[in-house]
């Protein structure tokens, strides 16, 4: 009886810590992400504040629609580049996050079947 109670105690004490573990490596991530966000929104500013003194230099209209046409292609390009990374920053966060409790799902499964046998 012992034994089990034991053993029972260990399972629930590895599932914790698949549960803390998993909670962790979300933080971390959120913190990746959040990190890289506010990175490119710095990037932003600093790029809009460029682009203001591109405008003031302009001397013809011709000019300016050139500038006008080069800085949304670039920005655009930039935000679909940081989107495509903050999707995969995020697909990877997720999948590490889960693999501790997927772990756990399988014990918890292999436990299970052996006991039903």
């Amino acid at each position: 009886m012992l034994k089990n109670y034991e053993a029972l105690m260990q399972f629930n004490k590895d599932s914790l810590d698949a549960v803390v573990q998993s909670g962790t490596k979300l933080a971390n991530g959120f913190e990746q992400i959040a990190k890289e966000a506010f990175s490119f929104a710095g990037r932003s500013f600093e790029g809009a504040v460029e682009a203001g003194q591109q405008f003031a230099a302009c001397k013809t209209p011709a000019d300016l629609m050139q500038l006008q046409t080069k800085l949304a292609k670039d920005n655009w390009e930039s935000l679909v580049a940081e989107t495509t990374k903050i999707s995969e920053l995020s697909t990877a966060v997720v999948k590490a996050a889960a693999e501790p409790l997927q772990a756990r799902y399988k014990t918890a499964y292999d436990v299970a079947a052996k006991a039903a046998a």
